[in-house]
Formats: structure tokens, sequence, C-alpha cells
């Protein structure tokens, strides 16, 4: 018997920590064994620096279609086709014996990825309205999940495994139940997710306080514009704020899982240690997800939180390069805790907007800013690493950069909206 009724909370929760869990892997599982790419495909320290670099600059690329794309096919199926060419990408990429096939394959993964990135955001305004802190946190935290695990267990998989080309497919495995999950979400979903301009069918109350958007209110997002759809998303102070926010962390991030596990195996300790130290870094945003969600969303002293952040990330880069090896999980603690403000962008997307299309235009446009930086960062540290043999300039350049992060985080942090900014200047 055909089911009529949409999505529960829990199946829409679930769908979107799976796709939310394969966002980071096809770019994190690449750090802690480098070396053995590099080795086994032969490739130039050049480019060893492009890939590192690539998932930032593929989101960036990849993300500035995501909108568009849903416009045609809709959020919940273009979600739904990243995840499966992710898939099909990870699983053969290891196997082809060319770096730069290897490179290819990659960033059409990674533009697989940077689709979910942008539009997963937009699903959870569409599911809930006023209050999207449960599955914002969620989200974030598949998203860490997914960012650790890789650098967590590099050691044991490779052995494991028995080489890194089948420790690289296992990733492909996860996006390829994520992609099953997600249909089971679209098949339900009876509507709340298809291409623009179906009427959707009436739907389950997914939260008791907070009723999905009614068919009436789904064709009016669907077919009629926002009234500020014309205004450069550049208007927008906050939003731009959030783009430069979102831009220095992820190429902290990006920065450090490209290259922290090299720092940490220059200095003397082994691939399991090194990568499992930048996997605490990333395991932070586990618990940081959710915390960091419900600070968005209630607490008065958000920008103290930021401002802590960025203290956190100076003392951790000072720790590595000054002291790498004395006490190296004090260094990532901190640079984890610095690492919050990951999440902490992700919900303030959904925090510092109101209707969905607002939300999918903010996501749309800090994504691709931010992760353009983000792809910057790393092969900008791969160059300097490779002119002066050192890794010294590199962590001094990022410790700087956690400056001007806290500051236009704090500049977010005042609770101003993007919807009102557009409007006020359209």
């Amino acid at each position: 018997m055909t089911n009529k009724r949409g999505p529960s909370l829990a199946l829409v929760a679930v769908a979107i920590l799976a796709a939310a869990i394969t966002l980071r892997p096809g770019a994190t599982s690449v750090g802690p064994v480098l070396a053995e790419i590099t080795q086994g495909l032969g490739l130039s320290s050049a480019s060893a620096g492009v890939l590192t670099a690539l998932p930032g600059f593929m989101f960036a690329a990849a993300g500035l279609m995501a909108v568009p794309l849903s416009r045609k096919l809709g959020i919940g199926w273009s979600i739904g086709v990243g995840l499966a060419l992710a898939a099909v990408c990870l699983l053969m990429r290891p196997y082809l014996g060319s770096g730069v096939v290897f490179i290819l394959l990659s960033a059409l993964a990674l533009s697989g990825m940077a689709i979910g990135n942008v539009l997963v955001p937009a699903v959870i305004r569409t599911f809930v309205r006023d209050r999207p802190a449960f599955l914002a946190g969620v989200y974030s935290t598949g998203l860490a999940v997914g960012g650790a695990a890789p650098l967590l267990i590099a050691g044991l998989l490779l052995a494991a495994a028995g080489g890194w080309q089948p420790a690289l497919a296992f990733w492909g495995w996860l996006s390829v139940g994520a992609a099953a999950l997600w249909g089971v979400l679209l098949a339900r979903s009876r509507g709340m997710l298809s291409k623009p301009g179906r009427r959707p069918r009436t739907v389950q109350r997914p939260v008791a306080e907070e009723p999905p958007l009614t068919s009436a209110e789904l064709e009016v997002v669907a077919q009629v514009e926002h009234p500020s759809a014309h205004v450069s998303i550049w208007k927008s102070p906050t939003a731009v704020a959030l783009a430069f926010f979102f831009g220095l962390q992820s190429t902290n991030a990006y920065v450090q899982f490209g290259w922290m596990s090299q720092i940490y195996r220059d200095a003397g300790l082994s691939l399991g240690y090194a990568s499992a130290l930048v996997g605490v870094i990333a395991v932070l945003g586990v618990p940081g997800g959710f915390a960091m969600s419900w600070l968005v969303s209630n607490s008065p002293r958000l920008s103290f939180w930021i401002t802590g952040m960025g203290m956190c990330m100076v003392a951790g880069y000072n720790g590595l390069l000054f002291l790498p090896t004395t006490v190296p999980y004090v260094w990532a603690i901190l640079l984890g805790l610095g690492s919050l403000a990951f999440p902490t962008a992700l919900a303030l997307i959904t925090e510092r907007s109101r209707d969905p299309r607002v939300t999918a235009r903010v996501s749309g446009f800090i994504q691709p800013v931010g992760y353009l930086m983000a792809g910057f960062g790393p092969l900008l540290i791969g160059l300097i690493h490779g002119w002066t043999g050192s890794w010294t300039i590199p962590l001094v350049l990022m410790l700087a950069s956690s400056v001007p992060m806290a500051l236009f985080g704090r500049k977010v942090a005042r609770g101003r909206h993007v919807d009102d900014e557009l409007a006020a200047a359209a």
C-alpha cells in the first residue's frame, strides 16, 4: 500500500546524517596516506599540492552549480545525484593506476559532495522552519564524523586492507549506502524535495511543535520569487562576514586535513600516531556540532565563544611551531577546539536566514566563496614548504589567519538576518 504521508523526523535526521558522513571522507582520507599515493602513482610534489588543494577548489566551483541544478532537478534529487557521483568516483579512483585520472576522479567525487554541502541546509529549512538547531546539529555532527573517521583509522585501515587502494575505496561504499538511504527519503517525501513546480502532497508532521510547509506554502517556495531575489547577496554585510568566517575556518581545516599528518610525520611521529592526532582535531566536532548549534540558537554570548576559538587556534599553532612532539595531543586538542568554528558557521547559515530560498542563496554564496579561499590555502602552504623546506612560515601564516577569522565571526554573532538586510537593500 502506498504511503501517502511524508517522512518522519527520524527518517529525515538519519538521511541527513548518512549524507553528511559521506561529504568529507573523499577529502580527508587522502592526507594520511599522501606519501603512499604519491609513491604509488608517481606524483610530483606539485601534483601532491594540487591534490591537497582540490577539495577547496572543487567545493567552490561545484558549489556554484548546486542552486541552479536544484531549480531543474529539485533539492532532493540534486543531492541524490551528487551522492551517487561521489560513490562511483571514490570506488574507481584508486585502481586506474594514473595520477591524472586519480586527480580527475577526485575532482568529480568532490563535485558530488559539494552539491550536498550547499543544499542540505536548505533541506533542513524545508522540514523545520523555526527551530532548525536539532537537524543542523545532526548535519554538522555527521560532517565531523565523516571528516574524522579517515584520520583516526588511517593506519589500521591501511594494514587491514593490505594497501592504500582498498583503504581509499572503502569510503566509496559509504557513499553507496548514503545514496540508497537518500533514495528512501525522496520516495517518502511526496513532493517536498521534488522538482520545483510539482504540487506536493500532504505530508506528515515531522516535529510536534513545528508543522512542515503546507502544499500552498511549498508552491509559493517553488514558483514565486522572494522579494529580494534580484538583490545581490553581497548587499548583506552578515552574509559577506559569514563567507569570510567560513572561508578562513575552511582554509585552516583543509590545511590541517591535507598537511598536518605530514607535519607531525616530519617531526618524527609515526603515520598512525600522526593521523590519529589530526583525527582528534576532527573528532572534537562530533560533540561540538550539537553544542555549537545550540549555542548559536540560544547563547547571548556567541561572540565570546568565537573569540575563544580564535585564541585556541593561536595557541595550537604556537605549540606546533615550537614544541611539535613534546605534548602533541595538547596542540591537537587546541586546534580541534578552534575548529568548532566550522559547525558554528554551518549553524549560522540557517540561523541567520528565515526563508528556505534565502537559506539556499546564503549557503550557495558562502560555501563557494569560502571553499575557494580554502583551496588556495593548502596549495600555498605546500608551495611555501617546498620552497623553504620548513614548516615555520606555513605555521606562522596559519596562526595569523586565526585573528581575522575570529573578527568576522564576531560580526556574524550580532544576530542580524540576511533576509532583513536584502529586503532593506531591495
